[in-house]
């Protein structure tokens, strides 16, 4: 998905080596840690699993670790591979700073970002003791984003809740996602194309050894994210290799992958194309020659429901072993206390602007063919709604969100004990083109991590501030405990298919229930 918050919010007005695992198999026979280290743990120095790592003292309260090493760089030989260790260290790491982001275009369409970029940050309040654990996996359709978004910063967030917040960097676009026959051939299990949902599982694995040692719980791990990281959320719902890192769950405005790894290699020769090496005797060694700009530099799709290359996570029967709602539906998921939930009007900044009912009509079925897109014309005619464009935004939002997340509350709900819980953010963006955007994709993360700086012509109001405050509090008891209620926090009833229900997020918080229903019922018919 797109990287959606704080580009729309601006323009609202060691031990040296480099075979680690090796050198731990090593120690291990001989009964040594090869990553034994002198320093002392104190206030501000941990000592993790691959070396001692100093953050920088409290800032108001909180103390925080930034650019911390969870695996080895994935260059050379290690690209296209699964996550390594990192190199251990014995002197004390400065860990005062956010890591490189991994490759990708910025805005201006400039290559930026090194591929030495496996590294999360963690935020603690000063003197946690097995608090809470929230871990964020950032959106950005596999190809954009990074920890060092100022949105993203977890100090608010662990000030306000007591948790300790960890946030990380994981592969992105080609260099993350790029399937292909030739590194099929490599794996033992000859599958290629989910090295970035490896990487956010080595991370976990890391949260799971070390996080104890800054003041959070390994029993007690909320995994959270938002649009492609809410996606991959899910993912690790479903995959057999997350079992265990987790305790609850968070997808916002997530959704569900159905590319499977013959899809994405055949969308992915345009890849090999691009990196000269079709006609390479060795098509792997040819690719992982090739510089990281070249490869993050291939043009992609601007949104979910352009046209164009999308670098999705690959159904292989290994990391992600069946589109995931059907896993889901079979009770062979990791069952864990389940949130998730969409925004009202998801797609406001990724479809055209229509001001006739002709070109309403023209944009749906050029999105959906003929008969799908009669099918919904027919479910949301224009004259329903304010205006031709606010039809289009609802229609495209149901169909990409809010019906497939009810799809998965609904398996969810029916297949597993712990309990599933469902929102709908309705605030709207005030100001300059508030009417239009509405309560856009993205733009719930304000106020779930407390960061308003990126509103620079909207100072929050007390009742903005206070659905911050009950969002944190309502995430921050989940992971603590699988229940989101407690306190004077409105009661969130948790999902039963029968009556749809659901927490509406607004300035004025209050329980509801059959968000687009009979919509909903005729779009899952026509999706069978």
């Amino acid at each position: 998905m797109m990287k959606p918050v704080l580009p729309l919010l601006l323009t609202l007005v060691g031990c040296s080596g480099t075979d680690h695992a090796a050198d731990v198999d090593a120690g291990a026979d001989a009964g040594v840690d090869p990553c034994a280290t002198t320093v002392t743990a104190r206030p501000g120095t941990v000592i993790t699993t691959h070396g001692p790592v100093t953050g920088s003292p409290p800032v108001d309260g909180v103390w925080s670790w930034k650019g911390i090493p969870y695996a080895a760089p994935p260059t050379a030989d290690l690209r296209w591979r699964a996550p390594a260790p990192p190199a251990c260290w014995t002197e004390e790491r400065a860990t005062t700073a956010f890591g490189a982001m991994c490759p990708q275009l910025d805005s201006n369409g400039v290559v930026v970002g090194e591929e030495d970029c496996l590294t999360l940050n963690v935020w603690a309040p000063d003197g946690a003791t097995d608090a809470p654990t929230m871990v964020f996996i950032h959106g950005g359709g596999n190809t954009l984003g990074s920890t060092s978004d100022p949105l993203y910063d977890g100090a608010a967030l662990a000030k306000k809740t007591g948790a300790v917040v960890v946030t990380l960097e994981y592969r992105l676009g080609a260099l993350g996602y790029f399937a292909n026959p030739a590194l099929d051939a490599e794996s033992e299990h000859h599958v290629s194309g989910n090295y970035g949902i490896l990487d956010q599982i080595e991370a976990l694995k890391w949260v799971k050894t070390n996080i104890a040692g800054f003041g959070g719980s390994s029993a007690h791990v909320l995994l959270f994210g938002e649009s492609a990281g809410g996606q991959n959320t899910l993912i690790h719902v479903a995959s057999p290799l997350s079992a265990g890192l987790f305790s609850a769950a968070v997808a916002e405005s997530g959704g569900s992958y159905r590319d499977t790894l013959a899809d994405n290699e055949t969308a992915h020769q345009q890849v090999v194309t691009a990196a000269a090496c079709t006609t390479a005797s060795d098509v792997a060694s040819c690719m992982r020659a090739a510089p990281a700009t070249v490869l993050a530099a291939i043009p992609t799709a601007a949104s979910p429901i352009a046209s164009g290359l999308h670098y999705t996570p690959s159904i292989d029967g290994y990391v992600i072993p069946d589109y995931v709602p059907t896993v889901i539906a079979q009770g062979q998921h990791n069952k864990v206390p389940l949130v998730v939930g969409t925004n009202a009007d998801e797609t406001s900044r990724m479809v055209p602007q229509v001001t006739t009912d002709t070109a309403y009509r023209a944009a749906v079925i050029s999105m959906y063919g003929t008969a799908g897109g009669n099918a919904l014309l027919a479910l949301y005619p224009s004259t329903s709604y304010a205006s031709p464009q606010k039809a289009l935004i609802r229609v495209t939002t149901d169909v990409m969100w809010t019906c497939p997340m009810r799809t998965l509350a609904r398996a969810a709900s029916e297949h597993q004990t712990p309990p599933v819980f469902r929102y709908r953010f309705q605030w709207s963006a005030p100001g300059v083109g508030g009417a239009l955007i509405g309560a856009t994709h993205g733009i719930e993360l304000p106020f779930v991590f407390g960061n308003f700086a990126g509103f620079t012509t909207f100072t929050p109001s007390a009742s903005d501030l206070a659905l911050s405050t009950a969002i944190e509090g309502y995430w921050s008891r989940f992971a603590g405990s699988g229940d989101p209620n407690g306190g004077s926090a409105l009661m969130w009833s948790p999902y039963t298919s029968a009556t749809d229900p659901y927490l509406a997020l607004d300035t004025t918080i209050s329980m509801d229930a059959g968000l687009a229903t009979s919509q909903c019922d005729a779009i899952d018919a026509l999706s069978r």
